[in-house]
Formats: C-alpha cells, sequence, structure tokens
C-alpha cells in the first residue's frame, strides 16, 4: 500500500471533522453576537437612567438648598418686622449666595399694599436712605394703573442687573398673580409659570419661587386669616439657563438632550400636600428649558417623541410639577455601539476558521502532539516539580530560580537575583566543587556536584545539583541551568506535602459549607431587613397581613403558620392572614387557650414542655408529628397577638436548621410586633387629635379643616355644599336635673345617631359643648333638608337611661345654609348656618331652619 492510499481515508475524515466545526462556530457566532447588541442595550439604557436620576436629584437638592434661603428671609422679617434696604443687603451678603447658593438671578421681597396705602408706601421707600443718603426719589410701581391690590418688589439683592424689577408689581402679571393667591393662601412657597423676567433681555425663559411673609402675632389658621395677615412675599428669581448650566455644567449636555416641561399645579392630597399629579393633565405642558435652544417662546406647547435612549423624570417645584425629559445625543457615551457585536461576529468567523485549521492541523500531527505532549510534561515536572530547585546562572552569578530554591535555601524569590554562588552555599568546599564543575561545564560537558546549602535550619541541607550550559533562547549565552535535588528530606517533604493537601481539601470543604449556610443567612436577612423596612411603612393591619404572608412563605419555606391579632376587647385572637400547609388554623380562639399568650413568653420552652399542647392546637395535634410553636407578639409590654408556627424539619438531623428557623422567625415576631404597635400607636395619635374624646366624632380643628377643604372645591367645580349646626334643645337642664354624667351619656348618644344618619362622604363633628356640625358635600336644598329632619326623628326616638329611670323627650334644633345657595363666599357658610339656628331657637326649637340669605 502507497503513502498516497494511507492517507486518503484521513483526509476525508478531517475534511468533514473541520466542516462541522467551521459552520458550528459560524452559528455560535452569530448568536454572539445578537446577545452582545442585546446587552450593550440594556446595560446602555440602564446607565442613561440611573445618570438621567442623578441629574434630577441635583436639580431638585440644588432647588431646596435654594428654598432653605427663602425659609431663613421669612424668618429675617418675622424676627426684625420692619426691614429696611440696609438690614436686607447686609442680610443676602452675609449669606455669600454666589459662593454657596450659585443659581439665583435675584433675591427678592415684595410688599403687599391696599390701594389707599400706596401713597404713603411709595413715600416710605423713597425716603429711606439707609443705603443712599439720597434715598430712592425715582421709585415708582411699574407697570403704572389702578389695580385691587399690588404686590410690589420693595427690595431687591444683588441690584445691578435687576434694576428694572425694582417697584414692579407681580400682581400685574396675570401668570404671576395665581402663585400670589396660592402661596397666600396656603402659606407654602409656590412657583411661577415659566415667565419673562423683566431684568433679562437674553431671551431666556425664567421663574420666581416665592414664599409669603405673615404679620407677626395675627392667626394664620384660615386661609381668610392668611389673606388678611398677609405682609408681603420674598422671592428667588432664576434664569433657566444659569440654574441648569450651574447644575449641568458643560459634559452633561454633551451627552443627553435634555428638556423641562411645566405642567401646571400640582394636584394636591386630602391633607392639602402637592403630587407629582397636575391639576388637568390634559392642559398642553409648556416648555421651559432645552439645552440645545437657549432661546425660547414664551409657553412653546410641545409634543415629545424621544427618539432611541431616553428616560423621564417628574419633580415638584414650588407646588408646580416640572416633568424633566432626557435624551441621548448622537455621539455620547450612550450612543449605541455596533464595533464591539461586529468585532465578536468577526472574531468568532476568524476563531470558526482558525478553529477548523487547527482540527487538520491535530488531526495530522496526532502523532507529533502526543511526543509534545509528553516533552511539555517533562518540561513542566522539570521546572514547576516542588521536589526539585531550578537555578540559572552566570558564572558565580544567580540569575534567577524557582520557589523550591529559595525555601532551601531560606531567601525569598525576590533575594536570589544578584547574589554570588557563596551566599547559597555552607561550607567553603562547596565552593570549590561547584568551581570545578562550572570549568567542565564550559567546556560543553554536563556536570553533577554534591554541595550543601544554607538552609533556614542550623543543619546545612546536602543537596544534589546537575548543571547544564543552555544553547538557545534568550540570554543563553554563558548561561547555566543547575537542577537541585534535596537528598535528605525528600521523603519528609514528600510525605507533608500528601498531608497538606488533605488539610487543603478539608479546609475547601469546612468553608464550602460554611459558605452554603453564610449565603442562606445572607439571604434570609436581606428578606428580613426588606421586610423590616415594609411593616415599618404599613398604615393599617391587612397590609402588615398581606407582607407577612408573602414574606413568611420565603422566610420559612418548610413551615405553615399564621398570624393572630388580639381583638380590642382582649377577649379573643382573631386570625390575620397564614401561609404554607396550615393544619391548625383556627379563625379566632380564647386568650387564654394558648400558653404562649397566658405566659407572654414562647412556647414550648424546651423538650420537656412539649407534652403541653395549647387548646387551640389539641384538634390537630396528631396531624402535627413534629409539635408547633407559639411565639406571642408582644412591644413595649403590651401584647398584641401571637405568631403561630408548625415546623417541618424533624429529627436530629434536623437540628441546626431548627434553631436557624426559631432565631429567624424571632426576629420576625419582633418586627411584626413592632409595626402593629406603630400602627396603633399612629391610630391613637390620629383620634386623639382629630377626634372628640367623648363622642368619637371629627373636633372642631377637624371641621373647620374639612371646610375650608370642601369650599375650595366647591369653588373649583361649581358643585353645592350643605352646612347644618344642631344645638341639643334645653341640654343645660338636663345637666343640671339629671347629672354631668347623664348629658355625657345623651351627647355619646347623638354622636351614634350622627354616625348612622350621615352619608358616606358627609362630615360630622362635634364643635363643642352640645353643638354639633355636619358638611353634606354635593347635597341639595331639598336631600339635606329631608337629611337632617330624619336626624331630628331620631334624636326624638333617643332613650337614655339614667339611675333614676330612663331619660326621653330629647329634641335639638338645626340650622341649615348651601353654598353657593346662601352665601357668597365658603367663609360665610358658618355664620349663615348658625343665624339660621338661632332662628329655629327662636321659632320654638325641635325643628329645622333653612337660612333665607341669598
Amino acid at each position: 500500500m502507497t503513502p498516497k492510499e494511507l492517507l486518503a481515508p484521513p483526509s476525508r475524515r478531517m475534511l468533514a471533522i473541520a466542516a462541522a466545526v467551521l459552520l458550528g462556530g459560524l452559528a455560535l457566532s452569530a448568536g454572539a453576537r445578537i446577545l452582545a447588541v442585546q446587552l450593550i442595550h440594556d446595560q446602555t439604557e440602564r446607565k442613561f437612567a440611573s445618570d438621567m436620576g442623578e441629574v434630577t436629584a441635583a436639580v431638585g437638592d440644588r432647588l431646596r438648598a435654594h428654598a432653605e434661603v427663602l425659609v431663613s428671609m421669612q424668618g429675617l422679617f418675622a424676627s426684625v418686622g420692619r426691614v429696611n434696604r440696609s438690614q436686607f443687603r447686609r442680610y443676602v451678603e452675609v449669606l455669600e449666595l454666589g459662593h454657596r447658593h450659585p443659581g439665583f438671578q435675584a433675591l427678592q421681597a415684595l410688599r403687599r399694599v391696599e390701594p389707599g396705602h400706596l401713597d404713603a408706601f411709595l413715600a416710605e421707600v423713597r425716603s429711606d436712605m439707609s443705603v443712599d443718603p439720597r434715598g430712592l426719589p425715582q421709585f415708582a410701581v411699574t407697570p403704572p394703573g389702578p389695580r385691587l391690590s399690588y404686590s410690589v418688589v420693595e427690595f431687591v439683592e444683588p441690584l445691578r442687573g435687576n434694576e428694572n424689577s425694582l417697584g414692579f408689581d407681580a400682581g400685574a402679571n396675570p401668570l404671576q398673580l395665581d402663585s400670589l393667591r396660592r402661596a397666600t393662601e396656603t402659606g407654602r412657597m409656590v412657583a411661577t409659570p415659566p415667565v419673562r423676567l423683566v431684568q433679562d433681555n437674553s431671551g431666556g425663559l425664567g421663574f420666581i419661587l416665592r414664599a409669603p411673609i405673615y404679620r407677626v402675632s395675627e392667626p394664620v389658621q384660615t386661609i381668610a386669616q392668611r389673606r388678611a395677615a398677609l405682609h408681603g412675599f420674598v422671592a428667588a428669581v432664576y434664569r433657566l439657563n444659569d440654574l441648569m448650566r450651574g447644575v449641568l455644567g458643560t459634559h452633561i449636555p454633551q451627552q443627553a438632550h435634555i428638556r423641562i416641561l411645566d405642567r401646571g399645579y400640582g394636584r394636591t392630597t386630602l391633607e392639602g400636600l402637592p403630587t407629582h399629579e397636575p391639576e388637568d393633565p390634559s392642559v398642553a405642558a409648556s416648555l421651559m428649558y432645552d439645552s440645545l435652544e437657549p432661546n425660547l417662546r414664551l409657553v412653546t406647547p410641545v409634543a415629545s417623541s424621544p427618539l432611541g435612549i431616553s428616560a423621564e423624570r417628574s419633580l415638584v417645584v414650588g407646588d408646580r410639577v416640572w416633568l424633566l425629559q432626557f435624551a441621548a445625543r448622537e455621539g455620547s457615551i450612550y450612543e449605541r455601539d455596533s464595533v464591539v457585536p461586529n468585532l465578536v461576529l468577526a472574531s468568532g468567523a476568524a476563531i470558526s476558521l482558525l478553529a477548523a485549521f487547527l482540527v487538520l492541523i491535530l488531526m495530522r500531527s496526532r502523532r507529533l502532539s502526543g511526543s509534545l505532549t509528553a516533552l511539555g510534561a517533562e518540561q513542566r515536572a522539570l521546572v514547576e516539580n516542588p521536589l526539585a530547585g531550578i537555578l540559572f546562572t552566570t558564572g558565580r552569578r544567580v540569575e534567577r530560580g524557582n520557589h523550591r530554591l529559595a525555601a532551601l535555601c531560606g531567601l525569598s524569590l525576590e533575594e536570589l537575583p544578584g547574589l554570588d554562588i557563596a551566599r547559597l552555599l555552607a561550607r567553603p568546599e562547596d565552593s570549590e566543587a561547584f568551581d570545578a564543575a562550572l570549568a567542565r561545564i564550559r567546556e560543553g560537558l554536563p556536570d553533577a556536584v554534591q554541595l550543601h546549602l544554607r538552609g533556614s535550619q542550623e543543619e546545612p541541607i546536602t543537596v544534589d545539583a546537575f548543571g547544564q550550559r543552555l544553547t538557545g533562547g534568550r540570554d543563553a549565552n554563558g548561561q547555566i541551568l543547575w537542577v537541585i535535588q534535596d537528598k535528605t528530606d525528600a521523603l519528609k517533604v514528600e510525605e507533608e506535602r500528601r498531608d497538606h493537601a488533605r488539610e487543603l481539601q478539608s479546609a475547601n470543604a469546612r468553608l464550602t459549607e460554611l459558605l452554603h449556610s453564610a449565603e442562606a443567612r445572607t439571604q434570609e436577612i436581606a428578606l428580613l431587613t426588606e421586610l423590616s423596612g415594609i411593616l415599618q411603612s404599613c398604615i393599617k393591619p391587612e397590609e402588615v397581613f398581606a407582607a407577612v404572608r408573602g414574606y413568611a412563605a420565603r422566610l420559612l419555606p418548610d413551615e405553615a403558620g399564621a398570624l393572630y391579632l388580639l381583638s380590642p376587647a382582649r377577649d379573643h385572637v382573631t386570625l390575620g392572614t397564614s401561609w404554607g400547609d396550615l393544619k391548625a388554623g383556627a379563625s379566632s380562639f380564647a386568650p387564654d387557650s394558648c400558653w404562649a399568650l397566658r405566659r407572654g413568653q414562647p412556647f414550648p420552652l424546651s423538650d420537656a414542655s412539649r407534652g403541653l399542647v395549647c387548646e387551640h392546637v389539641a384538634p390537630h395535634s396528631a396531624e402535627l408529628p413534629d409539635g408547633s410553636v407559639c411565639l406571642p407578639l408582644i412591644a413595649q409590654n403590651n401584647l398584641l397577638g401571637l405568631l403561630y408556627r408548625e415546623p417541618g424539619v424533624a429529627g436530629p438531623e434536623g437540628a441546626g436548621a431548627r434553631l436557624a428557623s426559631t432565631q429567624l422567625a424571632t426576629m420576625l415576631a419582633e418586627q411584626v410586633s413592632l409595626s402593629i404597635a406603630n400602627i396603633e400607636l399612629r391610630e391613637q395619635l390620629r383620634g386623639q387629635a382629630l377626634r372628640d374624646p367623648l363622642t368619637g366624632l371629627h373636633n372642631r380643628r377637624f371641621l373647620h379643616e374639612a371646610l375650608a377643604r370642601e369650599t375650595a372645591r366647591v369653588a373649583r367645580n361649581g358643585s353645592t355644599l350643605a352646612l347644618a349646626i344642631l344645638d341639643l334643645d334645653h341640654f343645660k337642664s338636663i345637666n343640671d336635673s339629671y347629672s354631668h354624667e347623664t348629658g355625657d351619656a345623651v351627647l355619646r348618644g347623638l354622636g351614634d345617631i350622627l354616625r348612622q344618619v350621615a352619608g358616606p362622604n358627609d362630615v360630622v363633628g362635634r364643635l363643642g359643648g352640645e353643638e354639633f356640625l355636619i358638611l353634606m358635600p354635593g347635597a341639595e336644598l331639598a336631600a339635606a333638608r329631608a337629611r337632617m329632619e330624619t336626624l331630628l326623628d331620631a334624636i326624638r326616638a333617643l332613650r337614655v337611661p339614667w339611675p333614676g329611670g330612663v331619660l326621653d323627650g330629647i329634641t335639638a334644633s338645626i340650622g341649615l345654609a348651601l353654598f353657593p345657595l346662601n352665601v357668597e363666599r365658603g367663609e360665610g357658610l358658618t355664620a349663615a348656618a348658625d343665624a339660621a339656628l338661632y332662628r329655629a331657637k327662636a321659632e320654638g326649637r325641635d325643628r329645622v331652619v333653612v337660612s333665607d340669605g341669598v
């Protein structure tokens, strides 16, 4: 058989295998490119969203720092009272705004002036010589003209560049008038819509953040009181371009296109706090800032259609909702890079071709590969073998060595280079023997010699050294390779190596077990920490139940359990939630049925007490071979409920897991106890602040706030609001004739009747004494009067027991008024109803009288 015939079959097989490798590699390369494109895109989007979130936070932080300046200026006016121009200038200079709070265009103080006081105000300002002995003889209100009231810029700092704003009446601008009204009525800082500043000719937009100043010692609890006590405003004036340039710098606008849209004033909560939702989402937003356009037209409607990578964030500034839009710019660090995916594809194709080529080469050189493998193994054994030291020398100078040689000599690897060989040898005769061997090796003959090395021990180490001149490679000329073999300690070293390997393997096993345990514990702590945060944010028990149900199944996956809460009467506990395959899940039971609730401690206490079974578990004890555990929920020595567990790990092999579960459940019980205690405390405090303790109805403070809120809502949406004031007839005689305890019982009974008769949207409360107030939002006159007649019938039917019998014949008088039917402004609604009440008393009591105001 010829060599060609011998080679033909392997060539066909090699081509088939190489083709398969090439096709498989190309397929993997295409898949890797697709994956790389997706990963790069996802990573870029996450980074962009994170970076733009930091930009939004920076804008908010800068504006909050500026808001603190306005608060301090409110404090100046509250403490000094009457401030002149010099005092205002010195105060602003002390703040060092340009250094500590950059971004302001100006700080202003505005005074509220009635038309009748305008001349006196102008004379006062013009005669203020605290800064200039000449005063301000040219000071005038701009724009001129009569108005219902004026909000005039009295002080402005810095004055240079802002002279046009001095004397400007902010109320003359319709866009600013609404912000002045909101600031006056709410007492909060309020921002204006985007406006063109009178002192700015650059073409950019700005806005003004104002805070009201009220006269000292005047009440400001209601809107009417705040209007009456208003002295003026302090304001911070901004140019959007300057503000954003100070926050963004020059780098961020090069990476992202940033636009700020003003969406109007935010919708307020029932407590009067602004939210991120605009009052009217249908109104088109106004473009306030565009990083690509320094000059904008005022109130430019925009339709956002961001391309590529983008993000949006909302920010509440002075009760107004700003929408920040971000879009990555071309050429920025967020631009999608196709170089890496293409490089992956090209590299994969090249690697596939190379792999196919290598398959051909490898199969061609199978025999040679085996020989090279053996040779490589021999070389590695020579250099890396821990039993032999390797030393490279040039003459008597040491060039380098391996770790084994350094250990034999008692030196570090870094100390070997540059030493003379005599430094390593223990005896003078060893140097002579080394020189003789060196001479023979230089003649081209390998040689072996016995030497004694200076070791770390007192006794020298006897070694065999085999030297051979290197004939190739870098720096081979004159360099000699020495293989050093320790003869005396070879067996000892080998035994120590085996022992060390066994110890290392055992240590690795223990470490792996500890790592697994630590990872599990870390996950549990993370879940428990996450649950703790959620529980502290819960505002009602149902939220606690939902959180415990979801997290307990993850924290205690091998268990079943339930959460019980103690009733307000403390006569039974009720099932709140459960998880797992619960066996003993009674819906409720008496506290005396549980050992843990009786003792206020976990039960069972030990293995000895497992024979005692709680009554609520006893019917199912046969289904619980591993028993059950009851953990009382206690916070501040107050029993709140019970955490019931049915463990799922049995036997001595589960002792460790049972202990970990017990510790975890104990921590869970503590977190749940604190959360429930916080909820109860919060409700108790809320009730004390907003509820009348005798009747349980809302108190006078809550009623005033509700009245202001409802009248404002009626003014906005054009609906109706009915208000009724109820006064018990001859209540003083009840106290005098039947005792004050009986009078309190009558008031409590009336509170129950009011709760029963009131509609779902009605607000009922006690004004004080025997007077009560009922708010009926959206009620028309006929419906409101009918409801009050029903209320009088229920009062007539009221029977109150007292030590001398049963008190009956109780009646009441009611005055009813509607807004806007009977009054033009919501502030007069209470007075109208009170006047109707007096008429009801005068007409004989026990009746409903409607206000005659129109």
